[in-house]
């Protein structure tokens, strides 16, 4: 009985697999923009060392709720092939509350074939979140998007997700179990394909730190998604820090539809780096003003080849303005000159 079970669930999803019909990068199409998706191997738990931003949202909405400094991420990607170019990019902002976490991010993909013919496709997030408890995070998001070039269209709909994180598990760090059902709503339709990214798409990931000291550390991560319950799309990265100024990002990704459709079509490991310091940026009356005497910027850069002929090449630039307060308050009691 149960290898009747099995065998029909496993005809069932070949049959799905076949049914979907994606164009290339269509999965992601949301995530084009900013290396931080990519280097994060699009952890739904924040990738090996958890690093997270504006830009998150679009991953799963509960990975902001941790950050207390208003944030800003800035990034494009450029995809080539035969002297045909393609273009993202990305904005976002993020403001933390006594309420929760709110941010907002931006996208738009210029995509025309041979590279690939979603078209031109711009869409735009706007979330909430906030930790429930030291350990639980909870997270929301709304999105809309229209598309154009190969049939005129729209999109919209929601985010929901959660982040647990385990502490210490075994000689593991930092365990996070994360789950995340996003584009809950209508997607992109155009003259050539349908419904991508996948709507109605459930993900989970999780995520450990292995080891980690002033100098180093190393952190892994690996997720599942399931577009459209139609497809099914693996995620792996492994995350290098270094002084906790350089991070060092390897991954891979494979996408079962795009498999099936053409053998060839495998995404090599991706390799990104990014660098982190502290800025003074006191000068300025303004940041001044709002207490920003000095922000922490992050560069980073990725690079990754797709199906042998396509490269992708990702650069962003992110700022934490503000320093969190690390001190406790000191409180005396008395006079201090009796």
């Amino acid at each position: 009985m149960k290898k009747i079970i099995f065998i029909g669930i496993a005809v069932i999803f070949i049959q799905s697999v076949y049914s979907k019909d994606t164009p290339p990068y269509g999965e992601n199409l949301f995530m084009l923009g900013f290396p931080g998706f990519i280097s994060n191997a699009a952890s739904t738990a924040g990738g090996g060392l958890y690093d997270a931003g504006p830009y998150s949202i679009n991953i799963n909405p509960a990975l902001t709720a941790p950050l207390q400094r208003v944030s800003a991420d800035i990034g494009s990607t450029i995809l080539g092939k035969d002297g045909d170019t393609g273009f993202a990019f990305l904005l976002g902002a993020l403001l933390p509350s006594r309420w929760g976490v709110w941010t907002a991010s931006t996208q738009g993909a210029f995509l025309d074939t041979p590279l690939s013919p979603p078209g031109n496709a711009f869409s735009g997030r706007f979330g909430w979140s906030r930790d429930f408890t030291e350990n639980l995070y909870l997270g929301a998001s709304v999105f809309a998007g229209v598309i154009s070039n190969y049939g005129v269209g729209g999109a919209g709909g929601l985010d929901i997700g959660v982040v647990y994180r385990m502490g210490s598990l075994g000689f593991l760090k930092d365990a996070r179990l994360a789950a995340a059902f996003v584009n809950v709503g209508k997607t992109f339709d155009n003259d050539y394909y349908k419904n991508f990214p996948g709507a109605f798409t459930p993900k989970g990931g999780f995520a450990a730190i292995l080891f980690e000291n002033n100098s180093f550390a190393a952190g892994f991560s690996a997720d599942l998604s399931f577009p459209t319950f139609q497809n099914a799309v693996l995620n792996a990265g492994l995350e290098l820090g270094i002084i906790k100024m350089i991070t060092i990002s390897f991954g891979w990704d494979v996408n079962i539809k795009e498999l099936v459709d053409d053998k060839d079509n495998i995404h090599t490991p991706f390799i990104g780096i990014s660098f982190k310091w502290t800025a003074n940026t006191g000068s300025s009356d303004i940041m001044r003003g709002q207490g920003w005497e000095k922000t922490d910027v992050d560069i980073s850069a990725l690079y990754q080849q797709i199906n042998n002929n396509i490269n992708l090449f990702s650069a962003g630039v992110s700022a934490q303005f503000g320093s969190i307060d690390r001190e406790p308050p000191v409180i005396k009691l008395g006079d201090s000159e009796s």
